[in-house]
């Protein structure tokens, strides 16, 4: 920040400086967000980038990549619940999630160095809206380019199993297990529990629920060394498993598990739920 300031001091029009120091911008508003957890500091932050960005889009209209800000700002802030907007709103901020989608879209297509940052964030929002025609096309060009990264792999299978294709969904979870089985690079740190998480979830949402809990069991069993979302959610699914099998003295403990585990965890909040009452899912598979 310092020396991007130094700079603008002697030329205010600098849009190499005026992008580096929205990008300074955005960095801490992710550190305030993460891990500060200080909301409106890391707002205000992120406005600030995207202030600087729109500048350097004024002053030089083929940067594409200064768009990239601007994009992800606009739609984040857009997708805030109303009562945070109004905040926002009343502090001068801003947002309009599809002109967010529609900006990232054009730094994908025209950006130099933050197109894949545009990309990898498209396919993370196409997937929180539904939209997993649109993700598995990013996927699978990212996948090409990037054969090391397991995690594009399976994002391809959860969009298959969006898609209703859960044999497709299967078929590439079972792809990286052969993938980390052969040695391939970058696959050899990959926790076989994730694979294990991974299939038995898609197995959960398509009812093949002995082959689900098969798999889940195996999560479980090692949650404590998983990271807290894998483990947690595992003990989730269990319960529910249980619960549509008719097992409920096992579901209560399942769940139980995942308020033990992590009690403030948004799995646990489900949990607490499914203690009360069963769980029982609807007939459009939710």
């Amino acid at each position: 920040m310092r020396l991007s300031r130094a700079r603008l001091n002697l030329q205010p029009k600098d849009t190499q400086a005026l992008y580096t120091l929205g990008v300074a911008h955005g960095l801490r508003a992710n550190y305030n967000f993460l891990v500060r957890k200080a909301w409106m500091d890391s707002l205000r932050d992120a406005t600030t980038a995207r202030k600087l960005h729109k500048r350097v889009t004024e002053l030089d209209p083929a940067m594409f990549d200064a768009r990239l800000i601007q994009g992800a700002h606009d739609y984040v802030v857009g997708s805030l619940p109303w009562r945070i907007k109004l905040v926002g709103f009343l502090a001068g901020f801003r947002g309009d999630k599809q002109k967010g989608i529609r900006t990232l879209e054009e730094v994908a297509a025209r950006g130099d160095q933050n197109r894949v940052d545009a990309e990898v964030l498209l396919c993370a929002i196409y997937r929180r809206e539904r939209l997993p025609r649109k993700a598995v096309p990013l996927l699978e060009s990212l996948m090409e380019r990037f054969p090391r990264n397991y995690i594009l792999r399976f994002e391809t299978a959860q969009m298959y199993a969006d898609l209703g294709d859960g044999a497709r969904a299967l078929a590439m979870v079972q792809k990286i297990e052969d993938l980390k089985s052969s040695g391939h690079p970058g696959y050899a740190g990959l926790a076989p529990e994730k694979i294990y998480y991974a299939r038995g979830t898609i197995q959960f949402w398509y009812r093949e629920l002995d082959q689900a809990l098969s798999n889940l069991k195996r999560v479980a069993s090692n949650a404590e060394n998983l990271d807290l979302n894998t483990g947690t959610y595992a003990w989730l699914r269990v319960g529910q498993i249980y619960d549509l099998k008719g097992q409920r003295p096992m579901a209560v403990e399942a769940y139980r598990r995942v308020v033990r585990m992590a009690a403030d965890s948004d799995a646990a909040k489900l949990s607490r739920q499914y203690i009360g009452a069963p769980y029982r899912r609807e007939k459009t598979g939710g």
